[in-house]
């Protein structure tokens, strides 16, 4: 892949939308509400996100699963992404399966962009699974781990009003850093709509579904990330290219 250092300056658009824990819709906001939340939530992902974004870098060996995360990393620090079920490249608005299947083509894998087939997408990994922690009724666990690659991706279920389970959500796994299972996905509560969690206590806990691979490859074709013919949420810095 040709690597190029471009920087874009890009000036004021329209609306933004922030990402949902299991991708529930969420209403639109003005440009100048998209901004404010962006900065307003900006604290919180410096002191969350950032340091598990340099733990993720001081052990990085450009491995495809790495690359992966790292792309989807450059769209959470550049991709100024707004939740909604749409096209990113058409309006900057993602949802959480979009947000998968956008990492992956970037990578020349074709896979879906509908939540609810994701369970039909590699195969899946034995022996993940969640459980309520020992001695707790509420507080659940991520169990083997050890068995995780970067780069998996993690799937979450919901029920729907007949009580029928369904994939509600979807995310990647970014590995065990600081000691705790790492996915990066959208989610609310950042400064746009992609964040990371690094917590199975409650609802990733209690909702896990199962986790597939893709892995592994022998070729692939990486191309340049995507930027949106419109943003929602205005760049409130200048966009750098990996």
């Amino acid at each position: 892949m040709l690597r190029k250092i471009t920087v874009l300056c890009l000036c004021l658009a329209m609306l933004i939308g922030i990402g949902a824990t299991a991708a529930p819709e969420v209403s639109a906001k003005t440009s100048n509400e998209y901004i404010a939340a962006y900065y307003a939530n900006m604290p919180a992902y410096q002191k969350h996100e950032v340091p598990i974004v340099k733990a993720f870098f001081a052990n990085y060996k450009g491995t495809l699963g790495q690359k992966l995360i790292k792309r989807a990393i450059w769209y959470m620090e550049n991709g100024y992404m707004v939740y909604g079920h749409s096209n990113y490249a058409k309006d900057g608005r993602i949802d959480c399966s979009n947000f998968v299947s956008l990492i992956y083509k970037d990578f020349g894998f074709d896979i879906t962009t509908k939540a609810r087939d994701y369970d039909k997408v590699g195969r899946k990994v034995a022996g993940v699974y969640s459980r309520l922690q020992p001695g707790s009724t509420k507080k659940w666990e991520l169990v083997g781990v050890d068995k995780l690659w970067v780069g998996d991706i993690l799937l979450f279920w919901n029920k729907d009003s007949k009580g029928n389970r369904y994939i509600s959500h979807v995310a990647l796994y970014m590995g065990k850093i600081n000691g705790k299972p790492c996915i990066i996905h959208t989610v609310s509560g950042r400064p746009t709509a992609i964040g990371i969690t690094n917590s199975f206590t409650w609802w990733y806990g209690e909702h896990f579904l199962e986790a597939r691979r893709i892995f592994p490859v022998k070729k692939y074709k990486a191309r340049d990330p995507i930027i949106p013919a419109q943003y929602q949420l205005p760049p409130q810095k200048p966009v750098v290219y990996p």
